[in-house]
């Protein structure tokens, strides 16, 4: 039964062909046209177009999947500046953290805080890097020849500042000196001998502490020391200093040098 349903079915199927004029779609002359349009199979536009499958815009572009601008590029990856330069990472002077003892007073505080006659615009102060031949002890830091002369006041002095110019007032952080000192060390000498100076290290306020002695001076170097020992000390804004008076008798032509943190 299903065998002649079937046989039934080809027949019907035959002659629809026939009768629609299909069967001479055989031509010979017809056949490269019609088994397999590159519109329905295999087009070009619809399977494998440049456009849609693989353009050098969507897949891989240089300018989309990695250029140098926005994939790697010196300038927002790892520039120097912005990673790890040496300015912002560990200078010596603004983090401290190159600073060993013995520490040069010069080089690390200014002798910027000019005192009495010496202060504001009095001018009876000046300073020379002349030194003694030999230079006495390690000779760190500068030779100071320091000249005071009265003008308003009777006396002068200087006070050895970080940041330069910064007195007991100014609100920014004093240097950070290395745990361990004990001692303050310098040599000092006058011309004629016989002047009593003080000499000095620390803000009172400021820091927090202050150490002074007072020297008769000869007019040979002789080195003293100002004990630091028991000094608590942490950021330190007056590192060294020193005054005197008896400028209205005569003129002080003071020696300093080799002073240091140790």
């Amino acid at each position: 039964m299903l065998r002649n349903k079937r046989f039934a079915w080809m027949l019907a199927a035959v002659g629809v062909l026939a009768t629609s004029g299909l069967v001479g779609a055989c031509d010979p002359e017809d056949e490269p046209q019609t088994p397999s349009t590159q519109n329905d199979a295999g087009t070009k536009t619809d399977a494998g177009t440049n456009t849609d499958a693989g353009t050098n815009t969507d897949a891989g572009t240089n300018t989309d999947a990695g250029t140098n601008t926005d994939a790697g590029t010196t300038t927002d990856a790892g520039t120097t500046t912005d990673a790890g330069t040496e300015t912002d990472a560990g200078t010596t002077t603004d983090a401290g953290t190159q600073a060993t003892l013995p520490l040069a007073v010069d080089g690390t505080w200014a002798p910027s805080g000019y005192m009495g006659s010496g202060g504001g615009n009095q001018g009876g102060l000046v300073d020379e890097p002349v030194c003694h031949t030999p230079r006495p002890g390690a000779g760190l830091g500068t030779c100071h020849k320091f000249t005071a002369t009265q003008k308003n006041d009777a006396w002068a002095g200087v006070f050895w500042q970080f940041p330069e110019g910064a007195w007991e007032d100014d609100p920014r952080p004093g240097f950070q000196v290395p745990d361990g000192a004990n001692a303050v060390t310098f040599y000092a000498w006058s011309e004629t001998g016989g002047e009593v100076v003080n000499f000095f290290a620390g803000y009172e306020g400021k820091d927090g502490w202050t150490k002074k002695i007072e020297v008769t001076l000869t007019t040979e170097p002789k080195q003293y020391t100002l004990d630091i020992s028991k000094i608590r000390y942490s950021t330190v804004g007056g590192g060294f200093g020193w005054s005197a008076g008896g400028l209205d008798v005569k003129p002080l032509v003071l020696f300093i040098d080799d002073i240091q943190w140790k």
